[in-house]
């Protein structure tokens, strides 16, 4: 890693990696990218996944009315998922740390003849929302956003993000599941943790490797 960020994009994905080292794999259909860059060490990471999906989100859709973020790192436009995104960390020498965010956004519908049970969370395509959208094009706008989020991240940290979240958050008062866990998601906390209310107090959730699901009403 050099002194600032390395965005790298893939046309086709045949082996990349998702949370919970789900397979994760790509062609024209979607746009995939990584950032890359050194960061201080002792810099709070909290919320970075948080902050990159309501930039992402505020480019693709600034009106705020079709996508919505799914805590940790989903987005979804219309109830279904558009994307992801996932966080990686190295040490890096001069506490420093080498810190990596891939996002991959559906750009095409599914065929026809698609089989739609392997989508859990439902299938979203970016030209739903803009039929001109192309991968390199939406690249161009996303990158200056995204390296202007990476400054501010560092002096800013998530709380700057906190209120953008809150308006695009799918779960906000809602039954969830998050690991073991049965609550009402009640936001986030500045640091980016979910905010669960259960029948023994709110609890601080950490994203790391656990997933949020919505949960019918008892």
């Amino acid at each position: 890693l050099g002194v600032g960020p390395l965005l790298l994009s893939a046309s086709r994905q045949t082996a990349g990696r998702g949370r919970l080292g789900r397979a994760w794999q790509s062609d024209d259909a979607a746009l995939t990218f990584s950032v890359a860059l050194p960061l201080p060490a002792e810099l709070d990471l909290s919320g970075l996944s948080l902050a990159v999906g309501c930039t992402v989100a505020d480019v693709l859709d600034p009106a705020g009315d079709r996508i919505r973020l799914k805590w940790p790192n989903d987005l979804l436009l219309d109830g279904a998922k558009l994307g992801g995104i996932l966080i990686e960390t190295v040490p890096l020498p001069s506490q420093l740390r080498g810190v990596v965010i891939g996002i991959g956004l559906n750009l095409l519908p599914l065929p026809p003849d698609a089989d739609r049970s392997a989508y859990a969370s439902g299938h979203a395509a970016l030209q739903s929302l803009d039929p001109t959208a192309t991968a390199a094009a939406t690249l161009a706008r996303l990158a200056p956003a995204l390296q202007a989020l990476l400054a501010d991240f560092r002096t800013l940290g998530f709380a700057a993000w906190q209120a953008a979240f809150s308006r695009r958050d799918l779960a906000a008062g809602q039954r969830v599941r998050v690991g073991d866990q049965v609550g009402l998601a009640r936001g986030v906390s500045a640091r980016g943790e979910l905010l669960l209310e259960t029948p023994t107090g709110v609890q601080a959730c950490h994203g790391g490797e656990l997933s949020l699901r919505l949960e019918s009403s008892p």
